[in-house]
């Protein structure tokens, strides 16, 4: 297994699938639980993958622990080994990938990220974290100033 067998796998499934968009929600949405502001913690731990609880459950996520992960699932039986490459880090991986498909950059992918163990180590509610579709822009200001976001980041995501 090398990183250059795994980039050539997930490049054949979101080719084969047309999946890109869903990879990288999947992505932005593990990692978009995070916050620095009055709330803390949140990170990219794939705990989304649990569905009796936490972010397996969260409104925001719809689609994506059935859908997005399901898609991966041949790609994590393949090659999510524990010290080697986790969940979180496939799913980074895999929205980098997809964003160079779809005619993006090419963005570097950097690992180590911990998977959770279970649900439990979900942030405790999508409430301040992930933003509601239909919410304005102050809405939008208070999720994501913490993230370090600026107005003009929010328009640009």
């Amino acid at each position: 297994m090398s990183v250059a067998d795994i980039k050539a796998d997930i490049k054949a499934l979101i080719e084969e699938k047309q999946c890109g968009p869903i990879m990288i929600r999947l992505s932005w949405h593990d990692a978009g639980v995070f916050s620095s502001g009055k709330l803390t913690g949140g990170c990219p731990n794939a705990a989304m993958r649990f569905t009796d609880g936490g972010e397996g459950t969260f409104g925001a996520n719809a689609g994506l622990p059935d859908v997005a992960v399901g898609l991966l699932k041949s790609l994590t039986d393949k090659y999510v080994t524990p010290g080697t490459i986790s969940n979180a880090d496939l799913w980074t991986l895999t929205a980098n990938i997809a964003t160079e498909v779809m005619g993006g950059p090419t963005i570097p992918t950097r690992f180590g990220r911990s998977d959770a163990a279970s649900s439990k180590e979900s942030v405790e509610s999508q409430v301040g974290r992930l933003p509601d579709g239909d919410k304005g822009v102050d809405h939008l200001r208070e999720i994501f100033h913490p993230k370090g976001f600026s107005d003009r980041d929010i328009v640009a995501l």
